[in-house]
C-alpha cells in the first residue's frame, strides 16, 4: 500500500486535489481510502457526500478509546473505520476526523493520533492500494507524527512569501519523519516562473515541482457542487492535476 500526505497552508487546494487524485485513480481500478484530518471538514462534500450521512470520530472519540482498551485495533479497526466513513459511487472510502466538539477541548492530538493508529491498521490489513491524508492547515500534523514512513508528502502553495513560510516547515518535519519523497505543487501562478521561485524559497527540486494557473473552473465547480473531474474535464487545473498524477505514479510505482 502507497501512503500520501497533503500539506500546506488553509485555502491552497489541499481538499481539491486530494479528492480529485482519489477519484482518478479510483477510476482506474486501484482501491483508495482517504482520511480528512481537517478540522473544517470539506473533503466528504467534494465527493457529493453530506456530513450528515456520516459520524466522526471526533464526535465518538470517548466511546472508541474505551473500546480500544477492551479490545485493541486488531479487533476493531476496521469497525471504527466502517463507522466513520462513507463510501462514494467510485469506491473511495471517506473517513473523517472532525473537529473539536466543545469549547476548551484542548488539541486534537489524541484524534490525530487515532488516524495513526487507523492507518496503520489499514495498511497491516491489505484491503487498500492507497490511503490519502487531507491535512489540517499548517505543519502541526506532521509534528503529531501522523505521516511517519509516508510514501509522499504533496506540499501545496501559493506562490506568496506566508505560503512559502508554512511550505517550508512541512517539507522539513516531512524530512524530520522519513517521507521517501517531496512533491510541491504551487497553485495560483502568473507564469511558469513562479514554480521555480516557490521550489528555491521551499527546498524541493524543481524537477518535483509543478505549477497550476489560477483557473476559474475550479471555482465554478465548487460553486456548483460538482466535482471538477466531470464538470471541466478540459480545464487547464485539471491538466496539471494529470500530471501530479503521473509524477506520483512515476515516484511510488
Amino acid at each position: 500500500m502507497r501512503k500520501i500526505i497533503v500539506t500546506g497552508k488553509g485555502g491552497v487546494g489541499k481538499t481539491t486535489t486530494v479528492a480529485t487524485l482519489a477519484l482518478m485513480m479510483a477510476r482506474e481500478g486501484r482501491r483508495v481510502i482517504v482520511f480528512d484530518t481537517d478540522p473544517s471538514m470539506n473533503l466528504a462534500m467534494s465527493f457529493g457526500i453530506p456530513y450528515g450521512n456520516m459520524s466522526t470520530i471526533t464526535e465518538d472519540k470517548a466511546e472508541i478509546f474505551h473500546g480500544l482498551e477492551e479490545d485493541g485495533m486488531d479487533e476493531l479497526g476496521e469497525e471504527i473505520i466502517n463507522n466513520h466513513s462513507a463510501l462514494t459511487e467510485e469506491g473511495i472510502r471517506v473517513v473523517v476526523m472532525g473537529p473539536l466538539q466543545h469549547g476548551g477541548d484542548g488539541c486534537l492530538c489524541s484524534a490525530v493520533s487515532m488516524v495513526k493508529a487507523l492507518v496503520d491498521f489499514v495498511e497491516k490489513d491489505g484491503g487498500y492500494d492507497m490511503v490519502i491524508v487531507d491535512s489540517q492547515a499548517g505543519p502541526e500534523v506532521l509534528g503529531r507524527g501522523l505521516a511517519s514512513s509516508f510514501d509522499i508528502n504533496i506540499i501545496l502553495s501559493e506562490p506568496t512569501v506566508k505560503s512559502f513560510e508554512v511550505s517550508r516547515q512541512v517539507n522539513r518535519l516531512g524530512k524530520d519523519l522519513g517521507i521517501r519523497e517531496t512533491v510541491l505543487v504551487v497553485n495560483k501562478i502568473d507564469n511558469e516562473s513562479d514554480s521555480a521561485l516557490a521550489a528555491g524559497k521551499i527546498g524541493v527540486d524543481l524537477a518535483m515541482t509543478i505549477g497550476v494557473p489560477y483557473d476559474r473552473c475550479v471555482v465554478n465547480a465548487d460553486k456548483e457542487g460538482k466535482i471538477l473531474l466531470d464538470a471541466y474535464p478540459e480545464s487547464v487545473a485539471l491538466g496539471r492535476l494529470r500530471e501530479i498524477k503521473g509524477l506520483i505514479e512515476k515516484t511510488i510505482w
